[in-house]
């Protein structure tokens, strides 16, 4: 199959036009000019002819001799290329210029020929002339007028075939023209149909690298134009889905892991206690650890299962008003044996006792959840978790805040990444997914949430909600 189908239908199609554009154009100018070469010689052969009349009158009153007016009608014959006759009343021919070919002194017209000319009328004709002529000729009849009376015609025929071979020269030098701008037609729209038909070709094997898997294929095309932008647009989108293959990857790397483990420890100590390796007595001990393994992965499950619902439109609001301070109240009793277990600190601290906000609870129980979470995750032994509202601008402020080991300012641009992990700094418990989800509820209650963290000193998630006006 050819690559070049796009540069083809594009070159082929401009010269098509181009050379239909030239036909008609040339059609055109052709009937133009012969419509004007025509007319124009019509015209000199008329005022030719009243030269002629005049002539004529002053053979009459003896102004000029015969020999002088023979000479005079031939300079006009020469002048215009064209056989004269002096036709009397009854169409008897009795003078005619001197010219090769036939004579056709005392030759007679019919009536009809000379009829409307008697009546005082000009003729202009094409053709034969009543068979007169063995090839076509222009024919110009006036009334020959002598002393202000009509005594006869005054016929000028000028051969058509010259005038023709005039018109065709010019026609030919035309369509030399024409064919001059035809090649200069085909340089130039085979370069600019290249200049279109390229970048579309590349754009088109970098679609099938992508395609293929490839999301390193970009397309090298920098012109300020529609293509250029849609080759931008296509290198953002590869380099999107780069980053999310790479994403990905890294989440299927980080699921595997996290599920093996569990997994692993579960079959060993299920393994252990059924073949007798492990005591019956601390059969109950292994049991625990084995729950809390499936809990962990019950847990990795749901953070996967409600990014799905946040990436496919699933995640409708139920917006109601209740209590952030209660609700903030529940969700640290929640963690109370964790709380314990760490000898960590918390500290509670709201502007008013009640704060109604208006909101999806569950959605926001979730939030507070992850930020909680990751608080008491990542602070240090015998460490400070300090939480508050603000009420500022009809607006609730709620922050999570504690002094462990915080988060570094590169890993600060990527902590709302999906599958994102600060492994350093952070920790590697998780698929990266909680932060994620956070800031989806709360980009899809319209507020902000941010961070504020510093290295060794501690971090401070805050996010707003709206406040129930009294």
């Amino acid at each position: 199959m050819s690559k070049n189908r796009l540069f083809k239908k594009l070159f082929i199609s401009n010269i098509i036009i181009i050379l239909i554009t030239l036909s008609i154009l040339s059609g055109m100018f052709y009937l133009m000019f012969q419509n004007y070469y025509f007319a124009d010689k019509e015209k000199i052969m008329l005022e030719e002819a009243q030269e002629i009349n005049a002539i004529l009158n002053e053979f009459a009153v003896g102004d000029i001799n015969i020999d002088k007016w023979n000479q005079e009608l031939n300079v006009v014959t020469r002048l215009i290329n064209a056989t004269v006759w002096i036709v009397d009343k009854e169409g008897l021919i009795y003078s005619q210029s001197q010219q090769q070919g036939k004579a056709w002194t005392g030759v007679s017209l019919s009536k009809e020929e000379i009829k409307s000319i008697l009546d005082g009328q000009s003729v202009v004709k094409k053709g034969y002339f009543g068979g007169k002529f063995n090839q076509p000729v222009l024919t110009v009849g006036v009334p020959l007028v002598i002393n202000g009376r009509i005594e006869g015609a005054i016929f000028m025929h000028a051969p058509l075939t010259e005038m023709n071979k005039t018109i065709i020269n010019i026609f030919i030098l035309m369509l030399l023209s024409g064919g001059v701008a035809l090649i200069i037609g085909f340089v130039l729209i085979s370069y600019t149909s290249s200049r279109i038909s390229q970048p579309l070709k590349e754009m088109s094997l970098a679609v099938q690298q992508v395609a293929k898997g490839n999301f390193s294929a970009r397309v090298q095309h920098k012109e300020d134009d529609e293509i250029g932008d849609l080759a931008k647009s296509f290198n953002v989108m590869a380099k999107e889905l780069e980053q999310l293959e790479d994403m990905r990857k890294d989440f299927v790397a980080n699921v595997s892991h996290e599920l093996r483990s569990p997994l692993t420890s579960i079959q060993g100590y299920i393994d252990g206690i059924l073949d007798g390796t492990i005591p019956k007595e601390k059969a109950c001990d292994y049991l625990k650890i084995v729950q809390k393994e499936t809990r962990r992965m019950s847990r990795l499950i749901d953070d996967f299962l409600e990014m799905t619902k946040l990436e496919s439109g699933q995640f409708p609001l139920n917006k109601t008003e209740f209590d952030i301070n209660e609700l903030i109240r529940l969700a640290v009793i929640k963690f109370e044996k964790r709380i314990v277990e760490k000898d960590l600190s918390v500290k509670v601290d709201f502007e008013e006792d009640r704060r109604i906000v208006i909101a999806d609870k569950d959605k926001i129980e979730q939030v507070l959840t992850n930020l909680i979470d990751n608080a008491i995750k990542f602070s240090k032994e015998k460490g400070i978790i300090h939480i508050f509202t603000e009420i500022k601008d009809d607006k609730a402020f709620i922050t999570i805040k504690d002094n462990g080991i915080g988060i570094s300012p590169e890993d600060q641009e990527h902590i709302w990444d999906r599958f994102y992990k600060a492994d350093k700094s952070r920790g590697k418990d998780g698929a990266g997914l909680g932060l994620y989800i956070v800031k989806r509820i709360i980009n899809a209650h319209n507020e902000e949430i941010w961070v504020e963290s510093e290295l060794g000193k501690g971090t401070a998630f805050t996010f707003t909600l709206p406040v129930k006006k009294f």
